[in-house]
């Protein structure tokens, strides 16, 4: 069996000598992105490896309209890599409606958007 993402998502990968060290996907949700599951191998992070990747992907993200929901914890981490804070009223309704569903988890998140400079 061959994994595969789910149709229109777009799933990015760093590698190390040929080894999967972090990835992170870009999820389509009406007519914006989540950025979502950014992911980095034990061994690998406080490295920079996750900076670099968003680093990577900046012409990706300066070209369509993205939002996230990191944990709280990594609002800083995010801003550095060009998301900024935004109220659930600011984002599509599919956006908020998921935000909201997360925090009714209990989990620990905000709502960032891409900046567009």
């Amino acid at each position: 069996m061959r994994p595969q993402a789910p149709r229109g998502e777009a799933i990015f990968i760093a590698s190390h000598r040929g080894q999967l060290i972090a990835a992170l996907r870009l999820s389509p949700v009406d007519t914006v992105f989540l950025l979502r599951s950014l992911c980095v191998a034990t061994d690998y992070r406080g490295q920079g490896v996750a900076s670099a990747l968003l680093d990577w992907l900046q012409g990706e993200l300066s070209q369509i309209h993205c939002y996230s929901f990191p944990y709280q914890h990594l609002r800083d981490f995010y801003g550095r890599a060009g998301f900024v804070p935004c109220e659930p009223s600011e984002a599509p309704d599919p956006v908020a409606a998921r935000f909201s569903g997360y925090l009714a988890q209990g989990r620990d998140i905000c709502l960032m958007r891409y900046r567009h400079d």
